[in-house]
């Protein structure tokens, strides 16, 4: 598999793209900004599914040199990746076969023939990846269609409790999970993958055989990053404060990069909240550049993070954490958010202390964005991040205001 990647990396991505006019000439793609590594693009004027649009737009369709995805303007939250609209034109049936065909368009020396371990890790490779698009599919299907309960119960839980349309919904693509056994038998059965690519890519916590996805925990959301589902979070939507509220699929990596950030972080403006949901609330009100860190702080292997937003080009990051109530006593832990919210500026500082853009925003009462959106609005949230403070600023006065 290395000899493979080492191959993708090296030769085929870079040849692909150089070439995307050659390989996609439907699109009479232009570049633009050639050399800049951050700027570099191709565009056409053509929507992706190569109608004209309403209004002439020279960009309407972009693809960037750091992160290969077909994105339109007026949709830039639905990309397309290079190999599936590839697949898409040509009609071939999976990623082995999108290589083989670009490298006999370029001339390129493909190793996958020479080597079955590599083109056995390909074929796993390639399946994997149409397994998760599968699953986030089925669970999708479910939300929309499957009229059991549960499925009744998640649906309320969206709409009232996290004030969201089924249309916003499915903008993020949440869906509903039936009991396990089902999901099983239509990942397997009926659309014939093997049980051990499911348990790779997203097998759940079980105990005596018996799992609480599907269970109690019916609500999937895709754990997005870079353009990438990486698996899924679960959640239960009652009430009750037995057990965890989120369960994540095993081995899902939730430390490397920030949930729901761009493949090239485009704004280059992130807005840090702590929890998927609030990601999600803000980005379907139209908040620009809203991440999760997946926990409380950004501290320890969450550095990661971080790095991985400075590859993207991240130039201002702007911290806006929970503030928690004292043990349930409607009093605000300001001592609490403010540990969080200085280890993650000293862990910011760690990976680049030459890094100033770091600015916080300070909700006033006890609130996470995604109560406060849904209690205030959206443009007071918005309102929020415009007026945060540079991390020295809030430093000084919190500690003006404690001491």
């Amino acid at each position: 598999m290395d000899i493979l990647v080492d191959w993708e990396e090296r030769v085929a991505k870079p040849a692909i793209y150089e070439h995307l006019d050659e390989l996609f000439p439907s699109y009479g793609f232009v570049r633009r900004n050639a050399g800049d590594t951050r700027r570099d693009h191709w565009a056409s004027r053509y929507k992706i599914d190569l109608t004209i649009p309403r209004f002439k737009n020279a960009e309407k369709t972009v693809v960037y040199a750091s992160e290969m995805l077909f994105r339109e303007q007026g949709d830039w939250a639905h990309p397309i990746s290079v190999v599936d609209r590839y697949l898409e034109i040509y009609r071939l049936p999976d990623l082995m076969s999108f290589y083989k065909d670009a490298a006999r368009r370029l001339g390129l020396s493909y190793p996958a023939p020479t080597n079955p371990d590599v083109r056995k890790a390909l074929e796993k490779r390639s399946r994997q990846v149409s397994l998760l698009d599968t699953l986030v599919d089925y669970f999708c299907w479910n939300l929309e269609n499957n009229t059991s309960l549960k499925a009744s119960a998640v649906r309320t839980y969206i709409k009232k409790h996290r004030g969201l349309t089924l249309d916003e919904a499915a903008q993020f693509r949440l869906g509903f999970v039936p009991d396990w056994n089902k999901v099983v038998r239509y990942i397997t059965i009926d659309r014939n993958f093997p049980l051990d690519d499911l348990n790779d890519v997203c097998g759940v916590p079980s105990a005596d055989g018996y799992t609480a996805v599907g269970a109690t925990h019916t609500l999937a959301i895709p754990y997005e990053c870079g353009g990438v589902v990486k698996g899924f979070l679960f959640r239960r939507v009652d009430d009750t404060k037995n057990g965890p509220k989120y369960l994540a699929n095993t081995d899902l990596d939730r430390k490397s990069v920030f949930f729901n950030i761009p493949a090239d972080s485009d704004p280059k403006d992130i807005v840090v909240v702590e929890g998927e949901m609030d990601a999600i609330t803000a980005s379907v009100r139209g908040v620009p550049g809203v991440v999760a860190i997946g926990g409380s702080e950004i501290a320890g292997e969450r550095r990661r993070q971080v790095e991985d937003a400075f590859r993207r080009g991240v130039k201002r990051i702007t911290l806006c954490l929970d503030l928690d109530q004292v043990n349930g006593s409607g009093e605000a832990n300001q001592e609490a958010r403010h540990s969080h919210v200085m280890k993650s500026v000293h862990t910011i500082k760690d990976v680049d202390p030459s890094f100033e853009e770091i600015y916080v925003a300070c909700f006033k009462a006890p609130s996470d964005p995604d109560q406060f959106i849904r209690e205030r609005g959206v443009e007071e949230f918005r309102r929020m991040i415009d007026e945060a403070e540079p991390y020295w600023k809030y430093l000084y006065n919190y500690m003006k205001e404690n001491q």
